[in-house]
């Protein structure tokens, strides 16, 4: 083979390879997103971000936590700037083991994106929120892709 043709199947490759590292938007349809996020985003549409927070952390190490809680500022804060939430979109999951994912996600509002990053845990009753951020500059969320 000649060079071109090897750095074509090389090109080719990664590209393949970086594909079964990102979830398609929809994936919550799939099962990716575990549904104590899921519960926590329509609790957020439907009742605002305190519920939001508390149907995230339910179940899990971080309930009750007064840090956990006072992200519910933030949620409030970006609604002031960027209008109402409206939907979500999965940018990334990454299984780092068969017991925890991490799951990057878009929200979407009337005028701007937040990113958020969501940690959870396989427990015995289901998945559980271990950490979230949220923050509106992209960089600071999600990795670098590879």
């Amino acid at each position: 083979m000649t060079i071109w043709k090897w750095s074509f199947v090389i090109a080719v490759g990664l590209f393949l390879f970086s594909l079964g590292h990102y979830v398609p938007v929809g994936a919550q349809e799939s099962g990716e997103v575990p549904k104590i996020i899921l519960s926590g985003l329509e609790a957020y549409k439907a009742e605002g971000a305190e519920a939001a927070i508390k149907a995230w952390i339910k179940d899990s190490s971080i309930e009750g936590s007064k840090d956990a809680l006072s992200q519910a500022n933030v949620l409030r804060t970006v609604q002031d700037y960027y209008g109402a939430y409206k939907t979500f979109d999965v940018i990334r999951t990454r299984n780092l083991s068969p017991t925890t994912r991490v799951i990057y996600m878009i929200l979407d509002y009337e005028k701007g994106p937040l990113f958020s990053k969501f940690v959870v845990y396989r427990a015995e009753k289901g998945w559980v929120l271990t950490m979230f951020t949220f923050n509106t500059k992209e960089e600071l969320i999600v990795p670098a892709c590879p």
